[in-house]
């Protein structure tokens, strides 16, 4: 679905007129409150991992039905690119007088973070500060360089004021700044690529990142056999909302097409 639908220049563009929310689903219970109200047709469906929905600027009305996914709304990304842009045409941004950058999406916890990054097969970004107030310093450097071009996309990025999240990241010490890490190939710990200083400017924290993720290699994955390598080795991942034991349906419902 990737390469067909969301790399679409186009789709690329016009996705910047909408605020775009990555969920998740069984890691955080308030969230999956609030999803199985967005993607589920009755009180007895069970919540998947997935799901794609078009919600007013509130967030309480949905613009489009809930479906698994893009591809089975629309038939080609074209047709989507055209309805986002009808969508966006309904709603008037919020003007300001200042400018707020906006917000680093952060991931909830060190470990989930590297957990997703290693998912996307990308680098991901601790930020780590000796306070809150620290941390929140170095991601307002974070937000005035992610959001360009060049750097749109690249990372996973988490935040921690606790030293024990770094004990599963190898090489990560002690000493505070915004770390560059590789993700293991199941997403359980990381190395240190590179410690970026919490003084650093700006203009040298888009430098170091913008070489760190040329430098990143990513790893590719084929979903069986990277399940059936991780049983045998014994790899398992805790969520924090159960994960439901589902039978495949044999009249399960083909992209792009509905049951008649």
């Amino acid at each position: 679905m990737d390469r067909s639908f969301l790399s679409n220049k186009q789709l690329i563009k016009i996705s910047r007129e909408f605020v775009c929310i990555r969920t998740a689903t069984y890691e955080d219970k308030r969230e999956a409150g609030f999803l199985k109200w967005a993607f589920l047709r009755s009180p007895t469906e069970e919540l998947r991992n997935f799901g794609y929905c078009i919600l007013s600027p509130d967030g309480k009305r949905k613009l489009r039905r809930s479906v698994r996914g893009p591809n089975y709304l629309y038939p080609n990304s074209g047709a989507m690119v055209a309805d986002l842009q009808r969508i966006a045409r309904q709603f008037s941004p919020k003007t300001t007088t200042s400018s707020p950058r906006p917000a680093v999406p952060r991931m909830k916890t060190v470990r989930l973070g590297i957990n997703v990054a290693s998912c996307d097969g990308l680098p991901g970004v601790v930020v780590f500060g000796k306070d809150r107030r620290e941390v929140d310093e170095l991601n307002s450097k974070l937000s005035g360089v992610i959001w360009e071009e060049s750097l749109a996309g690249k990372f996973i990025y988490a935040s921690t004021t606790k030293p024990d999240d770094l004990k599963i990241v190898d090489g990560a010490g002690a000493k505070t700044g915004i770390l560059v890490v590789e993700p293991d190939v199941y997403g359980m710990k990381g190395r240190l690529l590179r410690r970026i200083d919490v003084s650093v400017s700006e203009r040298d924290l888009k430098k170091n990142l913008i070489d760190a993720a040329d430098r990143f290699t990513r790893r590719p994955k084929s979903h069986g056999l990277h399940v059936r390598n991780g049983r045998r080795d014994g790899r398992s991942w805790k969520t924090e909302v159960p994960v439901p034991t589902r039978v495949r349906s044999k009249r399960r419902t083909a992209p792009g097409r509905r049951r008649e």
